[in-house]
């Protein structure tokens, strides 16, 4: 099902508390104005996740820019938030495993304790099945040589029946489809950087490919798509329907709930890795 969300109305359909909290945090850079519609949605989805779990539920951010833990310990005080944060100099460090740090956003703070690690390397120093949720917002397309061990991480330190929530973006979108009759390649952030950094995107996802990469590693998910960075563009959608063609979720942004059900049954799918 084709959903649409516009880019320029971000809060649309997000819950008055979400917007309370998150709203004055999103004009912070660039970065967050950009993502106002996706970071919005997913501050909604995982309200209604901890709300599931209650007050004492444990959360995991890979990665973080700030934004989620000062939303959720906003909206939940006594929601533990621990982040990982590959902070070179404190891992060059060698001292600790962990560190104590003040995360935040236009002037609002929160304390978490971080993991200084590299998620395509590094163990995640914490016990196994210790967090009711894991949150792993735009980071699986940045993975440079195996996700897998990152999801194989996230399954260990998951309770049984606990929830991951990943999003990334969609490169079966209604606009890579019509980049690609266009000629072009549908690829939503893959451009090198003149400067020579590192920040790039280097796989992105369809909906049946992050579906088979969870189930790989143990999870029951469901999977959908939304338009959360721009509108979608329905014309070369709507015309390769009329053709025949069975396309759908074509949203930019993939969104997905997957439990916990197993441990890694797959650690190299077919098809991802070679």
């Amino acid at each position: 099902m084709y959903n649409r969300l516009v880019k320029s109305k971000p809060f649309l359909g997000i819950s008055d508390a979400v917007v309370r909290s998150a709203k004055p945090l999103l004009d912070a850079d660039d970065y967050h104005i950009t993502h106002s519609a996706r970071l919005a949605r997913t501050a909604h989805i995982l309200r209604e996740m901890v709300a599931d779990v209650g007050e004492d539920c444990k959360v995991l951010e890979l990665g973080t820019s700030g934004f989620i833990p000062v939303v959720l310990k906003s909206l939940f005080p006594s929601v533990t938030i621990d982040v990982t944060n590959f902070d070179t100099a404190v891992a060059s460090e060698g001292e600790s495993v962990s560190y104590e740090c003040e995360v935040g956003l236009a002037g609002r703070s929160v304390g978490v304790r971080a993991f200084p690690i590299d998620l395509e390397y590094d163990l995640i120093p914490i016990d196994d099945e210790t967090y009711d949720i894991v949150v792993c917002c735009e980071v699986i397309e940045h993975m440079e040589i195996d996700p897998m061990f990152m999801l194989a991480e996230v399954n260990r330190v998951l309770k049984t029946n606990g929830k991951l929530f990943v999003s990334t973006p969609n490169i079966l979108s209604s606009r890579g489809f019509t980049k690609m009759l266009e000629g072009h390649a549908p690829y939503f952030f893959m451009q090198y950087h003149a400067n020579r950094e590192y920040h790039r995107h280097n796989y992105e996802y369809s909906v049946k490919q992050l579906w088979s990469v969870l189930k790989c590693a143990g999870f029951d998910p469901t999977v959908w798509t939304e338009d959360l960075f721009e509108d979608g563009l329905v014309h070369a959608v709507d015309a390769l329907r009329d053709a025949g063609f069975k396309i759908d979720h074509v949203g930019d942004n993939i969104l997905s709930i997957a439990t916990k059900i197993s441990e890694v049954v797959e650690r190299y799918p077919r098809g991802l890795y070679v």
